[in-house]
């Protein structure tokens, strides 16, 4: 497009510097010319008749387009010396007539860069014919074809830019949709605009088809066999009662209580997913103080610093769910946990700290994804599912907030959560 108008503005702007200067001199050419050739009548005339007559005869030879008049030497006075910038007009003037070439003809009244030309023409007595002729020497059109360059310009512009929307519009709709491919969040492809464009819609249409299938395929699949998997556990555990070894019964027990909380960690991101919660202004001072006084009469070393208000739109069920996968993460790996909490006035900031060993820097990157774990063992007492930063990061995420770990300075790790008061919530998905 913008091509396009610099090669139109070129072309009007070389228009009007050579074909319109070169029209301006061609017209100029043939007006001094038809001006001269009445000169030189006009002289002739007024030689042949009696001086006591000449000026009458002037005022009667002059018209709108040149004006003459007659002059004695004492009249005239003393002649200026025709200036040199004005010898190519001169010479122009002139032409092939002889009566105007040396020093007969004078143009040193013409003004500089003005349109009229005045003068006077030496008569073969000795007396001086005035003359003027006004209007001849045309301006250049330079003004105007830049006028007319940047008109046309401002048309081309608008209709360029009006076809490059238009052209652009399915492409931006493409670009939008690909961007929540696999988010359940999308909207079908309108099948419009050139053909290439309609063919891709089709196929992101049936890819996003595809894709949802896949994912809800899975999240069935995997909340199915997870919740069925409670009842062999729970007759597991009854039978573990009647076991007469005590050891054995509690290796049982810890076992299936193992088992529990991953079916209750991976029923709690699956069901995530498809979270139905509605976000609502809340005071999430008290969600925070609330979970930790709850974890401290459990007799947990977990502090809270903040202020006792602090409203912002959030989901609270789940922000309560953050809170307590960061605050068991703390408690766990960390001994302690201290959670505190920063209002300004576009965003919240939380913190939960703890005064562990903290994370190696290449792995702090990588624990926010599903069923990642940093430890090697499969030991929920050690290593854990590898769900509880997983549902952290996304649920932030969805909240319109950010979610960053890193190892503070004087060891242990913080978990920090920034949350815009007004948030948009994104959906499941």
């Amino acid at each position: 497009m913008f091509v396009l108008l610099a090669a139109v503005a070129l072309v009007f702007v070389g228009s009007s510097v050579f074909y319109e200067a070169a029209e301006t001199y061609t017209i100029d050419d043939a007006q001094l010319e038809q001006v001269g050739e009445r000169l030189v009548i006009d002289a002739r005339v007024l030689t042949a008749t009696p001086t006591s007559q000449r000026m009458v005869l002037a005022a009667m030879l002059s018209t709108n387009d040149l004006t003459v008049d007659w002059r004695t030497p004492a009249q005239q006075g003393v002649m200026k010396v025709e200036p040199p910038s004005l010898r190519k007009l001169h010479d122009r003037m002139a032409g092939p007539l002889t009566a105007l070439q040396g020093d007969a003809l004078n143009l040193s009244g013409t003004i500089a860069a003005t349109e009229d030309v005045r003068g006077t023409l030496r008569l073969p007595d000795g007396s001086y014919m005035g003359f003027l002729a006004p209007a001849i020497l045309q301006p250049h059109h330079m003004r105007r074809g830049i006028v007319s360059a940047a008109i046309l310009a401002g048309a081309v512009l608008l209709a360029a830019g009006m076809l490059v929307r238009a052209l652009s519009m399915p492409l931006r709709a493409l670009a939008d949709v690909a961007d929540t491919v696999g988010s359940g969040r999308w909207v079908p492809l309108e099948n419009k605009g050139p053909r290439e464009v309609r063919y891709l819609a089709r196929a992101i249409n049936d890819m996003q088809e595809r894709i949802n299938r896949l994912i809800a395929d899975r999240t069935e699949a995997l909340a199915a066999v997870s919740h069925d998997l409670r009842t062999p556990l729970a007759r597991l555990r009854l039978r573990a009662g009647f076991l007469d070894d005590a050891n054995a019964q509690k290796e049982i027990e810890a076992d299936v209580t193992e088992m529990e909380a991953m079916i209750a960690g991976v029923l709690a991101y699956l069901s995530g997913e498809k979270d139905p919660e509605p976000a609502r202004s809340a005071n999430v001072a008290s969600i925070l103080a609330t979970r930790v006084d709850d974890d401290a009469d459990q007799g947990r070393d977990v502090t809270y610093d903040g202020p006792d208000q602090a409203q912002a739109v959030v989901r609270p069920l789940a922000l309560k769910r953050v809170l307590g996968n960061l605050i068991d993460n703390a408690v766990n790996y960390g001994g302690n946990a201290h959670v505190s909490l920063t209002a300004g006035p576009e965003v919240l900031c939380i913190r939960v700290e703890d005064n562990g060993p903290g994370l190696p820097e290449a792995e702090i990157g990588r624990v926010t994804t599903p069923f990642y774990r940093v430890e090697g063992s499969r030991s929920r007492s050690t290593g854990g599912l590898g769900l509880g930063l997983a549902i952290v990061s996304r649920e932030v995420e969805r909240d319109g907030g950010r979610f960053h770990l890193y190892n503070r300075a004087h060891g242990g790790l913080c978990a920090e959560i920034v949350l815009p008061r007004n948030a948009v919530i994104r959906p499941a998905g």
